[in-house]
């Protein structure tokens, strides 16, 4: 990646991107690993920077990284107040991650229909001579570099209602992996599980009143947005971006964490695929419960990352009963704020 001109979506140097963007991270963050991967990390210092604590409650992994920033402006109410910053950033080289209103996207599925936040592109190029945008998307086609050429119209500049810059705040961490999980195990144990009961009665919730298009699509920006990523970038920091099982020399307790960490995040993946398949089903709460099925596979591979924490010397959280109500109220909120931001709006919403 170091060399090129502007930042790219290298598969092959990518962490875990083996068949689909969504293998291990999320949209956003497959940006924020370009714009990295730019700046000269290799894969491993990328995993860590991406880092953080293993808390599936409290972070957001929007923004929340141990060696990164991302510093977001919005403008909901008019995409075109974003415009001037877009361009002034990347005239200097700078790329700029897009968060798209896809009400007001060309060709998009949801255009004229939806004022939804749950894509992010790249934004790398700007052309004043022809007006032109190019944005890295791992919707694109690959054989086309994931490239989309956006022209900037006057109903284009609508869309670009949310937008953000990546900025490194410290160098590679370049700590030996027992060290850098030594460091961390008591912490992330302790916010683990309580984090992941609490995911838990989300999900018994969920189950129980039933998923609207709404709550779904919440629960699946939750699951592939937060969890997975969470999961995996915990698995990779440990040893680097290998397979599961591929790490060699490790004690046997971090090693059983790190398989755990990556099993749970396959289930979490499955999840969350599944719930945009039933998205676009012709009467998707008819498919919703059997998709919630997948939530229990999900939560017993959880379980057995909390089991594997505490036998690799963790200190578990849930003795503290306050922490765990505490924890629940959190994400209920949390999830409320999904919903208000990334689907604010019905069906045929003009505004």
């Amino acid at each position: 990646m170091t060399g090129t001109t502007t930042p790219r979506f290298d598969q092959q140097g990518a962490l875990g991107w083996r068949d689909r963007a969504l293998d291990g991270l999320n949209c956003v963050l497959r940006c924020v690993e370009a714009v990295l991967r730019f700046r000269g990390l290799e894969p491993l210092a990328v995993a860590r920077a991406l880092n953080g604590p293993l808390d599936p409650v409290g972070r957001d992994l929007a923004k929340d990284f141990d060696g990164c920033r991302v510093d977001y402006r919005t403008a909901f109410d008019d995409g075109g107040r974003n415009v001037p910053f877009l361009l002034e950033r990347l005239a200097a080289g700078e790329p700029v991650m897009v968060l798209p209103d896809r009400f007001h996207l060309p060709g998009d599925v949801y255009e004229g229909r939806f004022h939804f936040h749950d894509h992010a592109v790249l934004a790398t190029r700007w052309s004043p001579r022809d007006g032109v945008i190019t944005v890295l998307d791992t919707d694109a086609d690959p054989d086309d570099g994931f490239r989309r050429h956006w022209t900037l119209t006057p109903g284009l500049r609508a869309l670009f209602t949310w937008v953000g810059t990546v900025a490194v705040t410290r160098p590679p961490d370049t700590t030996d992996p027992e060290e850098y999980f030594a460091a961390r195990l008591h912490r992330d144990t302790e916010l683990f599980s309580v984090g992941a009961r609490a995911l838990g009665e989300l999900f018994d919730e969920l189950t129980g009143t039933g998923l609207d298009p709404v709550t779904a699509r919440a629960l699946h920006v939750l699951v592939l947005g937060d969890i997975q990523p969470l999961l995996f970038l915990y698995g990779n920091a440990l040893a680097g971006p290998l397979e599961p099982g591929g790490a060699t020399g490790l004690p046997p307790g971090m090693a059983a964490v790190r398989t755990a960490a990556f099993g749970a995040r396959v289930c979490a993946k499955r999840l969350g695929i599944a719930l945009i398949t039933a998205h676009e089903q012709s009467d998707p709460p008819a498919v919703y419960p059997r998709v919630l099925e997948l939530a229990r596979p999900l939560r017993t591979a959880l379980d057995r990352l909390g089991e594997a924490l505490c036998a690799a010397g963790g200190r578990d959280g849930l003795a503290d009963a306050g922490a765990g109500d505490e924890a629940a109220a959190r994400l209920r909120e949390r999830f409320a704020h999904i919903k208000g931001t990334c689907f604010p709006l019905v069906e045929g919403a003009a505004t």
